[in-house]
């Protein structure tokens, strides 16, 4: 009960039912040892469930892990090429499983957290800055010349923001350039960017999804050759 994170005795049988049946090798007619039970269930206890739903994540977690190594072994003791790529392909889509049961564990552990984000924050010569909350300007309205001039005064709480759409859709929250609209980062100035025409601002497409479906592609097929050598070897 204490390991699945439970005090009614009914979850507990049901959550152990669960896990010796997807964990642990065995039938009715051959049923597994006390000892591989008892070690499953110390993996299952290590997560330190709190409740019944951390206790659920728990059992899967441990039961996608033995799967894991289930597999992995499997595809280092096959023979064909064919065999190892099933195996291989489980094993990753297994991982992933993994991978995704732990970031949901820790998202339910931290339900109801305060998150504060701390921003490193240049301020040069003549510049002044204090630690506070930054707001935009209202209604997302063109900044005034003076305002743009002064900006620099204020404490950085009150200090203009860029409010230019990042990649996210979110505004800017970047000071702006002193008697610009805009922070270093996005021009300086409304509506400003890289001129037409600059080369600079080129992109190199390396990272584009084209791109990286190519060396995916290329990847896999020296994978297989050598794979293919190393079987005639």
């Amino acid at each position: 009960m204490s390991a699945f994170g439970t005090s009614e005795p009914a979850h507990a049988e049901l959550r152990l039912y669960g896990i010796v049946s997807a964990a642990c090798d065995g039938s009715w007619e051959n049923p597994p040892s006390e000892r591989v039970i008892n070690e499953v269930l110390a993996a299952v206890a290590g997560i330190g469930a709190k409740d019944e739903i951390e206790g659920m994540l728990a059992t899967q977690m441990v039961a996608t892990h033995t799967a894991i190594i289930t597999t992995l072994r499997r595809q280092k003791e096959s023979e064909t090429l064919l065999g190892r790529e099933r195996y291989g392909n489980l094993a990753v889509k297994l991982l992933r499983t993994f991978a995704a049961q732990v970031e949901a564990l820790q998202r339910y552990r931290g339900k109801g957290q305060q998150h504060i984000r701390v921003e490193h924050v240049d301020v040069h010569a003549g510049g002044q800055a204090i630690v506070g909350a930054v707001t935009t300007g209202e209604g997302g309205k063109e900044k005034s010349d003076e305002q743009l001039l002064d900006h620099q005064k204020l404490p950085i709480n009150q200090a203009l923001q860029c409010g230019a759409m990042t990649r996210r859709g979110k505004p800017c929250r970047s000071l702006v350039v002193r008697g610009k609209r805009r922070c270093r980062m996005h021009g300086g100035a409304a509506g400003s960017g890289a001129p037409v025409g600059n080369k600079n601002a080129l992109r190199h497409g390396h990272y584009s999804a084209e791109a990286i479906a190519r060396r995916r592609e290329l990847f896999e097929l020296i994978r297989r050759a050598r794979d293919t050598i190393a079987k005639l070897e």
